[in-house]
């Protein structure tokens, strides 16, 4: 144990010289800010992939995985490159979850109503392709086919009709037996 001032302080491990120092405010200030932002990139991240890849049960619960190993990637890559401490404290994590809520909170609907609409206006062609070429054809397809079933039905009638059973005795017998 290193020497320090108190005696008792060698028996107290909270009080070792190889403890980290607190760093300065600003610099804490700046890693809340850094972390933010790295969560509002997580949430982005994650809601993006909902979109993209389809949600689901199975789906959102690999997403959720995936986004909470990226979280932990984000932070000790922060951590280790950026942070002006140089190791994870509690309140990089922190603010790294109020980032994500608040993608969450206030950006979410708006990503989902601009995907909306961009698939809207990306559907758009194909809607007017489809109402001036396939629906007349479909209409004269679902015209032909009707005409076909009708004709169908008729002829499959005139072969019931020939195909009655024939009695063997005339029905003059039959009727006086």
């Amino acid at each position: 144990m290193p020497k320090t001032a108190r005696p008792a302080a060698g028996c107290w491990p909270a009080c070792s010289v190889k403890m980290a120092s607190a760093p300065a405010l600003a610099a804490v200030l700046g890693d809340v800010l850094w972390c933010l932002g790295l969560g509002l990139l997580l949430g982005f991240g994650r809601d993006l992939t909902g979109l993209v890849l389809g949600e689901g049960p199975v789906r959102c619960f690999l997403w959720d995985v995936a986004a909470f190993a990226a979280a932990a990637v984000l932070l000790y890559g922060f951590c280790a490159g950026v942070s002006a401490s140089g190791v994870a404290r509690w309140y990089m994590a922190g603010a790294m979850l109020a980032g994500a809520l608040a993608w969450r909170g206030a950006f979410r609907r708006a990503l989902y109503r601009a995907a909306a609409g961009a698939l809207r206006l990306a559907v758009q062609p194909f809607r007017v392709v489809r109402r001036i070429l396939v629906l007349p054809l479909e209409k004269r397809a679902a015209a032909a086919f009707a005409g076909h079933r009708e004709r169908a039905r008729v002829k499959r009638d005139q072969k019931k009709a020939k195909k009655r059973k024939k009695q063997l005795q005339k029905s003059s017998k039959v009727l006086y037996n």
